[in-house]
């Protein structure tokens, strides 16, 4: 296919005008073939879009769990099993190596 000359500066031409009406604020002509821009989220984005908002609403420290484990070792009544030290330690190693 062979452009022509014309052609370019005709292209040229019509580039030029949408960059300065997009300057001035007036909308782009539409006409055929030409549509909006638009940004469609899948579900599954929206769905982990929500849950970092949730987590980032979430507040770092539990603070009245963190008043109740320091309560029941100034007590000496806070117990932990070995059992779930262990489970704790277990998942913890397996959720590391996944990353």
């Amino acid at each position: 296919m062979m452009v022509s000359d014309k052609q370019v500066h005709q292209v040229a031409r019509l580039f030029a005008a949408q960059m300065h009406n997009r300057a001035a604020g007036t909308p782009s002509p539409s006409g055929p073939g030409m549509r909006p821009d638009r940004v469609e989220l899948s579900q599954e984005s929206r769905e982990v879009q929500a849950a970092r908002q949730a987590i980032a609403r979430t507040p770092d420290v539990r603070e009245e769990t963190v008043a109740r484990i320091k309560a029941a070792l100034e007590t000496g009544t806070y117990r932990v099993s070995g059992l779930q030290v262990a489970q704790k330690m277990l998942g913890r190693t397996l959720v590391d190596r996944l990353r």
